[in-house]
C-alpha cells in the first residue's frame, strides 16, 4: 500500500522540482573595449544576481553596482582605465570575471571635430544672411 501512494510522488516531486540553478554568465565575451565610458552588460542567470565592479582582478576595492532579476544592466561615466565585473547569484555561484577597458578618445581629437562643426555652421549661417541680402 505505502508502494502505491510513495511512487506517484517521487513522480510528482521529481517533474515538480525546480531545476538545478543556472550559474550566471556574461553573455559578451571579454575582454570589453568601451571608448566614451559607457557600456551594456548582459548576462543569463537562474536567479537574481549582484553586478560588481572592481579595478582589480582580486576584487579587492569590489563595488556593487546593481541586485535584482534583470538580465542587463547600462554602465555609463567610467573613467579611462581597466576594470573588472563579476555576477553573483542568490546561492554565492560566481560568474567568469570580464574585463572592460575604457580608453576615451583623445582630447586632440575632440577640439578637430569641435572646430571643424564650428566652421561648417559658421558657413552656413554665412550663405543663408548672404542669401537673404540678394
Amino acid at each position: 500500500m505505502l508502494f502505491v501512494i510513495a511512487v506517484p510522488l517521487l513522480l510528482l516531486f521529481a517533474f515538480v522540482a525546480p531545476a538545478h540553478a543556472q550559474v550566471p554568465a556574461f553573455t559578451q565575451s571579454g575582454p570589453l573595449e568601451s571608448n566614451a565610458g559607457h557600456v551594456m552588460m548582459e548576462w543569463n542567470a537562474g536567479s537574481a544576481v549582484s553586478l560588481e565592479i572592481a579595478t582589480s582582478p582580486a576584487f579587492e576595492d569590489a563595488q556593487e553596482l546593481y541586485q535584482g532579476r534583470n538580465h542587463a544592466y547600462f554602465l555609463s561615466g567610467l573613467a579611462g582605465g581597466t576594470y573588472y565585473l563579476r555576477l553573483t547569484d542568490e546561492a554565492g555561484e560566481q560568474s567568469e570575471t570580464i574585463e572592460l577597458a575604457v580608453v576615451h578618445q583623445s582630447l586632440e581629437q575632440a577640439i578637430w571635430l569641435t572646430v571643424i562643426g564650428a566652421i561648417i555652421a559658421l558657413g552656413i549661417v554665412a550663405v543663408i544672411v548672404r542669401g537673404a541680402r540678394a
